[in-house]
């Protein structure tokens, strides 16, 4: 492991110390019409000679020798178009029509943190297209993620995932579709499986935010957040039918079989986008060196891993005149039922293994179902106003089900662990009683965006949004008991606010970005009342913050941009804060307490951006500061399953009782790199870098390890195009040993006591193009057949495995 340690920081370090002489434009043509990349479009740098082509899947790299530079665009069967660029780029997406439309009709999905002077985000960001699915191994929207700059992916079950940005998950990463809030308002501090709703196939891109957003998109976007792009198709100077047929299969690592098809039809006036996706997953096959004494029924393979996932979208666009357009978007995402597979081990984190460990529970599923269910529509317009440049209004509604189950044993006979085969002597019987908790989200949601252009080189952005989340919440079993629900029925949960952001070209090779941002938040939860077990009266309350960010983007040479970023995140204290109640994991009893104020952070990050013709990277140092951090904090109590206070010698089973608090402060420091070079056009190779340190002071002042940070990780790869119709890529998905745990860790069945070792993942990605409308792709996963785990993960990677997947498209 030393020796691949040393190889990886030695090509981290030989990428990033590379220099060239010429500043460079780096970046994708698309067709606005069905978003497909454009070859062979022209691209000459006006009042010189300098010019270059796309390549056959749209991308180019242009010399340019000074800024400000004038492009212009041009290719057969689109309407050519200059376009002014005042600064390097290594992200630029650029899009020809065959009609006369506005620049702004052309943009895609609006987008707040865009810069309209540069058209690029001020902020430290990760963005992955459709495009790029070819060079991904996708079993989840969350894998199209993977090994991105600053981002890190969690499993507990198939198939899905929970994404942490600058160390941080769950209800400290804001989840956005389409720019609206997907986050419920009982999103809880843990892990949580809300992506593994979204398909990865009904995807146009996914942008990452690393830093807080709040200041863009209000509370919880503490460390970071991601917008799901969905696909809406432009409109066509003729009427067109497109569609694309996929299917997916896996063979020996979870047995996926996964069916996908679309339809498009697109006119001069509207446009009508549908597709779905089956997928179904029948077991989970870790490594033959996976330590199987650890795994329930006692081997490498869980037979009852097994769940189906499905999708459906349709989307649509309405010219509604010359100068605006009406779109619509309706997407569900269903997991029926999966299991949750860290209540079927043994004990990862037991370091000596006892004869007396049992599984927890028969049956533990956190999706039954899972469903996500996200409808909007905006009317956006462009007009010669410059106060009302353009003027987007947006209205949502989201519903998001969060139901689980518990099915415990009814008899689990004796022995019930052995590490001698031959010992492994059991039967089990599962009990007729199924536990069910169903939560769901409700929320209504409505937006306003405006762009003003107050002079040359000098926009504001201004406009407000608006949520309101109802929460149903019921616990029972199915012999019809009745229990108190996690949350109280009813529970509303009302976020507001308004912005405005500036942003000032003060000259070619400095921009500035200002933000300010007012939130406003109301909690209304109806407790049932100091008689019952959750002891609180009906509770009200409100809560009111301001954040704030200032951006930077400096052009130091012509191959080198500097970007800093200060700003501050906020999450106000919701529904799951302030009232969840019931039994956890880990022996704990959770109690409400509803006085609480919101968490808040502060991030600072430096950014350099280098690009030339051969070689482009991206590095990044960031601290975050959190305080009034909410607590999970231990009250002294020794209380039964309903919370009531018990002796310490009741012979019942007694669980620890703790409640939230605003005690804790977290430090978080960072480095975030990416780099590609150019070998030649027929080879190209980079690497990603990511690397998070955490210190938490706790509710004592002592300072510990910070709780889930993920390790040093990141990819390297090599993409070898030998020829236009065939692209392969051998990468390797590493992360370094993590020993720095916290005590939260150590007690956790998903985390040894040791830490988590590191890892190499060898991979190979073969894309083949056999026809112009048939294209074929293979994946080779973990060919070492390496044991690993993803730290804090609940099962290891899968083992040596292969997919094979074919697509037609017309």
């Amino acid at each position: 492991m030393k020796s691949v340690s040393h190889l990886l920081i030695a090509a981290l370090f030989s990428l990033f110390l590379l220099q060239a002489s010429n500043a460079q434009l780096n970046g994708i043509v698309k067709n606005a019409v069905n978003l497909d990349p454009i070859s062979n479009v022209n691209i000459l740098v006006i009042g010189s000679t300098t010019g270059t082509s796309t390549n056959s899947d749209g991308e180019f790299s242009l010399t340019i020798s000074s800024f400000p530079a004038n492009l212009q665009l041009s290719a057969l069967g689109f309407e050519s178009r200059e376009i002014e660029v005042l600064r390097t780029d290594t992200s630029l997406v650029l899009y020809l029509k065959p009609t006369r439309l506005s620049m702004e009709e052309v943009v895609i999905v609006p987008d707040r943190t865009i810069n309209p002077i540069t058209n690029s985000s001020p902020i430290a960001r990760s963005t992955v297209s459709v495009e790029q699915l070819t060079s991904k191994a996708v079993t989840s929207a969350v894998e199209l993620l993977r090994a991105e700059t600053g981002v890190f992916v969690q499993q507990t079950s198939v198939g899905q995932g929970s994404l942490y940005i600058r160390g941080r998950a769950g209800r400290d990463v804001l989840y956005l579709f389409n720019g609206f809030r997907m986050n419920p308002s009982f999103v809880r501090s843990g892990q949580n499986q809300y992506f593994g709703a979204v398909d990865p196939f009904l995807i146009n891109k996914l942008d990452v935010y690393r830093g807080p957003v709040s200041v863009y998109y209000g509370s919880d976007a503490l460390s970071g957040g991601v917008n799901i792009s969905p696909i809406i198709k432009d409109f066509s100077d003729s009427n067109t039918l497109s569609g694309k047929a996929m299917t997916f299969l896996n063979f020996e690592g979870n047995g996926e079989k996964t069916l996908h098809g679309n339809l498009a039809y697109q006119s001069p006036r509207f446009s009508l986008f549908a597709g779905g996706t089956y997928r179904d997953f029948d077991y989970y096959n870790m490594s033959s060196k996976s330590d199987e004494t650890l795994w329930f029924p006692y081997n490498e393979t869980l037979s009852n891993a097994d769940y189906r996932f499905k999708s459906f979208q349709a989307s649509s666009k309405v010219k509604t005149s010359e100068y605006s357009n009406l779109s619509l978007v309706s997407y569900y995402g269903e997991i029926p039922d999966a299991p949750r597979l860290d209540r079927i081990t043994l004990g990862f984190a037991t370091e000596n293994v006892s004869s007396t460990i049992s599984p927890e529970n028969a049956y533990y599923s956190n999706t039954s179902p899972l469903i996500f269910w996200g409808n909007t529509a905006e009317y956006r317009i462009t007009t010669p106003h410059p106060v009302f440049q353009t003027i987007g209004v947006k209205a949502g509604y989201f519903r998001l089900k969060d139901y689980r189950k518990e099915q415990d044993f009814a008899f689990n006979s004796a022995p019930e662990f052995s590490i001698l085969d031959s010992e492994r002597t059991y039967w089990f019987d599962v009990s007729d009683t199924t536990d069910f908790d169903q939560s769901a989200s409700n929320q209504i949601q409505a937006s306003v965006d405006v762009r003003t252009n107050l002079q040359q080189n000098l926009y504001l952005k201004w406009g407000g949004d608006f949520s309101i989340d109802r929460v149903t919440s019921r616990r029972h079993s199915s012999a019809g008991e009745e229990i108190l629900p996690r949350y109280p029925d009813g529970s509303e949960y009302i976020l507001s606010g308004i912005f405005a952001q500036l942003d000032h070209g003060i000259s070619e090779q400095l921009n500035m970005e200002y933000g300010i941002r007012y939130s406003h938040t109301f909690a209304n939860i109806p407790f049932e009342g100091v008689d019952t077990d959750r002891k609180f009266n009906p509770y009200s309350d409100h809560y009111g913050q301001i954040t704030g960010a200032v951006s930077m983007s400096y052009n130091y040479s012509k191959e080198l941009t500097l970007v800093s970023n200060i700003s501050s995140g906020f999450r106000a204290p919701n529904i799951s804060d302030l009232s969840e109640i019931g039994t956890r994991r880990s022996n704990q009893f959770q109690s409400p307490n509803p006085d609480l104020s919101p968490e808040k952070t502060r991030n600072i990050d430096f950014g350099m951006q280098y690009y030339d013709g051969e070689f482009s990277s991206e590095f990044f140092v960031f601290w975050l500061h959190y305080f009034d951090k909410i607590t999970r904090v231990e009250t002294g109590n020794l209380v039964d399953e309903f919370g009531q206070v018990q002796d310490p010698s009741s012979s019942t089973e007694l669980y620890t009782e703790v409640t939230n608090q605003n005690v804790n402060s977290m430090d978080l420091f960072g480095i975030e790199f990416r780099g590609d070079y150019s070998l030649n056009s027929y080879v190209r190779s980079g690497l990603t870098f990511t690397y998070t340190w955490g210190k938490l002071k706790n509710e004592n002042g002592v300072n510990e390890p910070a709780d889930r940070i993920p390790p040093a990780n990141g990819l390297f790869f090599i993409d070898y195009s030998a020829s236009k119709s065939l692209t392969i890529r051998p990468q390797a998905r590493y992360a370094f040993a993590h020993r720095r745990i916290s005590p939260d860790e150590i007690s956790d069945i998903r985390v040894s006591e040791n830490g988590t070792d590191g890892f190499v993942n060898i991979q190979l990605l073969v894309n083949l193009e056999t026809t112009e409308n048939i294209s074929l792709k293979f994946i080779a996963d973990n060919l070492m057949d390496a044991a690993y785990r993803e730290h804090a993960s609940s099962l290891d990677g899968m083992g040596r495995n292969y997919t094979v997947s074919i697509s037609y498209s017309f």
